[in-house]
């Protein structure tokens, strides 16, 4: 004769069941509900037991604790899973994905896994996947302002000068700052009087007009 419990944990298969062949979104977590039942309290007790073959059962009923992890091995395998499943996957949306949850953590991730992503981000569109930290607008006005204060490389104190001196990243980035008050009013709050000063001395914060057709 099967145990209770036995006999509750058959229920909660059969309830999960029934949820998925409805097409329900499900959710390990405690505020998921199915039918008025705590559907979502089942699945999150389940995945902290170290129960193997109940684990094994849910797997094949279509829910793989896997997805609905916090590890970061665990979500980036999802969201390759999903990428790969994705018939048309818009890219930006991935993009931010990555650089919020998987980029982060690439330190602490396997090889394996990184490079089945990569694979599928080729395979998807047809670019490099890169792994490299995006610079942030705080970012570039640091370096910014340590080519201005860089007495061997920028003995003159300019914060703007030639390509050859800044870099092409760096100058390509003051430059439409140079050229447009408004994005670089947006900026103003990380520069003090005397720097200000001194930019505007230089042609920043002045609107570059275009010239009239003939």
């Amino acid at each position: 004769m099967e145990s209770k419990n036995k006999i509750k944990e058959n229920e909660w298969l059969k309830l999960l069941k029934e949820a998925i062949d409805e097409g329900v979104k499900i959710q390990v977590n405690h505020r998921f509900k199915y039918k008025n039942k705590n559907l979502g309290g089942f699945l999150t007790h389940a995945k902290r037991k170290n129960n193997p073959e109940l684990h094994k059962k849910i797997k094949r009923l279509g829910v793989d604790f896997k997805m609905h992890s916090k590890d970061p091995e665990h979500y980036l395998e999802k969201f390759t899973l999903q990428l790969l499943k994705d018939k048309k996957p818009i890219k930006q949306r991935y993009m931010t994905r990555f650089n919020v949850y998987i980029l982060p953590k690439k330190d602490i991730l396997k090889e394996e896994t990184i490079e089945k992503l990569n694979n599928v981000w080729q395979q998807k569109f047809g670019v490099v996947r890169r792994w490299d930290v995006p610079e942030t607008a705080l970012d570039k006005i640091n370096r910014w302002k340590a080519f201005r204060y860089d007495e061997e490389n920028n003995p003159d104190g300019k914060w703007f000068h030639y390509r050859k001196y800044m870099g092409n990243k760096l100058y390509g980035w003051v430059y439409v700052r140079k050229r447009d008050k408004k994005k670089m009013s947006l900026i103003l709050e990380h520069f003090n009087e005397q720097e200000i000063a001194e930019l505007k001395k230089e042609g920043f914060f002045k609107n570059k007009r275009r010239k009239k057709q003939a």
